[in-house]
């Protein structure tokens, strides 16, 4: 079995790759930093392989590092922008610079779409990750020289995500408190605006890339993926604000992935095999 770590800024997600398996094992184990000395007693098996993302910082690192190398004495294999060249163009103007979890997010993000219809057509593909951080990246057919098209990510936003930008109200302001409301089409307290207003904020991130995307690739309509554990902050408003820019349902709704790091370096894993 090969272990899967997807180490984030405020939880690490875990998964297993089998031998052989085009997929991982779902739904992830989630684990909080500081239970990461007791990752061996959360599972089952004993892996052959470790393959690691980490956008954490060195002691989150260190940490995994510590408790793979005491239960199994095997190192982690950290992946991160600098992999998956054969299979996905990167973009950015300094690719080395692209974070590890929005590089193997877009890798996870093709392995779903690759049997796609619409993103065979030529359908551009947005990912928006919901986290400490919101991250909207978008995936699209680019051409060569040589005249073939390669899939490529294009670009993407970072903004702060929705419980960071709350904390950011509460405690740059007098008066303001760390917001616990519904989004309101019209709020009539400060709860609810602070909740509409940061809703708004994420999904009108969204609809913009959405949009872009369309009018950059208009021959099909792009296809919406979203993930992290703030979505269910954005959710409801993402999809009024999707049917009022598409009242008949014509458009792909989007789709949850529950961990596209994970599905990235599972990626990576079988090409390894």
């Amino acid at each position: 079995m090969i272990l899967l770590i997807d180490a984030g800024n405020t939880r690490v997600k875990i998964s297993w790759l089998a031998p052989g398996a085009d997929r991982r094992s779902a739904p992830p184990l989630i684990l909080e930093h500081a239970e990461l000395p007791g990752l061996a007693a959360r599972l089952d098996c004993a892996p052959r392989r470790i393959l690691g993302s980490n956008v954490a910082g060195g002691e989150v690192r260190e940490a995994l590092e510590r408790a793979c190398r005491t239960a199994w004495g095997l190192p982690v294999h950290w992946h991160d922008a600098r992999d998956g060249h054969d299979r996905l163009m990167n973009g950015y103007r300094q690719p080395a610079r692209l974070g590890a979890d929005r590089w193997l997010g877009l890798l996870g993000l093709l392995r779903h779409v690759r049997d796609e219809p619409a993103w065979r057509a030529g359908a551009a593909c947005v990912l928006a990750s919901f986290g400490t951080a919101t991250t909207i990246d978008t995936l699209a057919w680019r051409a060569q020289p040589d005249g073939a098209c390669r899939p490529a990510f294009i670009g993407g936003l970072i903004l702060p995500g929705a419980a960071l930008m709350a904390r950011s109200l509460s405690q740059g302001t007098a008066g303001l408190p760390l917001a616990r409301g519904e989004p309101a089409d019209f709020p009539t307290d400060t709860d609810a605006a602070i909740a509409s207003g940061i809703a708004a904020a994420q999904a009108g991130a969204l609809l913009r890339q959405r949009r872009l995307a369309a009018d950059a690739y208009p021959g099909a309509r792009p296809l919406l993926f979203v993930s992290g554990g703030d979505w269910p902050r954005v959710q409801g408003e993402l999809r009024a604000a999707l049917s009022r820019v598409d009242p008949d349902g014509t458009d792909p709704p989007p789709r949850w992935l529950d961990s596209p790091v994970l599905d990235g370096l599972a990626s990576l894993a079988t090409s390894n095999d």
